[in-house]
């Protein structure tokens, strides 16, 4: 599972994760006799963390349906990633529920084959686990469903976590590439939602590790991961991973999500895009992060209008 996989390392990382007809230059319009074959799309890629030379040449993190060879990008950069997509919707959710996402939902899952079967997946084993699960007030099907679309590992060989996850890290560039070129709108937004409803009432810190790959340079002492970042509360899974360092996180809003997970064996905690963390050092391969105990956005109810901040705004949750 990604979280505790390496992170995505991209930025070249300004590609944007869409679907692509063989002839791509006109996007069909929804219908049935618009929809092309599955078979003529396939998956670009889109980046992550900024590379601390600017470019990462040829990465293909999410590798293309298409296949293309993947090389690392030795190299990355943390700090506050403002360029992530970080809405929270913070007065808006009810209505977005009610009478936004669900018709997102289903577009953006009729015009991409992939995101729409990974869904169906999905919810039909979500429809099969529900009814063993002690779930709180308020936790809607759609975000289980999201739960489970991000923690499987299909599909097999290229999961749609990368591609999601790489389209998180660049989608908030600004308020018209969100609505233009965000393609997993209702994704982001149910899988939001989930961790908020998951987590509502508690202040309970976990700490937990991921493992990485890569390498990275810490560029400022207060960072976001600028992603949904999976970690396990067990030192032990991740370094399964083929970890060549750890982090070791101390999360105030991460979510203990491994009863809804499509692997509960993982302890995966989930941690939000907005999360602020300061970085305390590197001891020996593992890096050190202990939340601020804040969410820093830029974005509030960027689908309703909100436009982009200059600056976050970061709350206690």
């Amino acid at each position: 599972m990604e979280g505790l996989k390496a992170a995505t390392q991209t930025d070249s990382c300004d590609f944007l994760l869409r679907q692509k007809q063989e002839d791509a230059t006109v996007r069909p319009a929804p219908g049935p006799s618009a929809r092309p074959h599955p078979g003529a799309y396939y998956y670009e890629v889109i980046g992550a963390e900024r590379i601390s030379n600017g470019s990462c040449p040829g990465q293909d993190p999410v590798r293309s349906y298409n296949p293309v060879p993947e090389r690392k990008c030795n190299l990355l950069n943390l700090d506050l990633m403002p360029n992530a997509f970080d809405d929270e919707y913070e007065g808006c959710a009810e209505e977005l529920e009610r009478d936004s996402m669900p018709k997102v939902l289903k577009m953006e899952t009729y015009q991409n084959p992939v995101f729409g079967l990974a869904w169906k997946r999905a919810e039909k084993d979500w429809d099969k686990v529900k009814s063993t699960l002690r779930l709180p007030l308020g936790f809607a099907d759609t975000f289980g469903t999201a739960i489970r679309v991000y923690t499987t590992d299909w599909p097999e060989g290229n999961p749609l976590y990368k591609a999601f996850n790489g389209n998180v890290s660049s989608a908030g560039r600004s308020r018209e590439h969100y609505m233009e070129h965000f393609h997993f709108k209702a994704l982001h937004f149910y899988l939001t939602r989930a961790m908020q409803v998951l987590r509502r009432n508690s202040r309970r810190r976990y700490r937990t590790y991921r493992g990485t790959d890569g390498s990275y340079e810490v560029s400022e002492e207060l960072l976001r991961f600028g992603r949904f970042t999976s970690s396990s509360l067990n030192v032990e899974v991740a370094k399964g991973y083929n970890a060549g360092l750890l982090f070791e996180i101390t999360t105030c809003f991460g979510v203990d999500i491994h009863r809804v997970s499509f692997f509960p064996k993982e302890r995966e905690v989930l941690i939000p895009v907005a999360e602020k963390f300061h970085y305390v050092g590197k001891r020996d391969n593992i890096y050190v992060m202990n939340s601020t105990c804040q969410l820093c956005t830029y974005f509030n109810c960027a689908y309703l209008g909100g436009e982009k901040r200059e600056v976050p705004v970061c709350s206690s949750g």
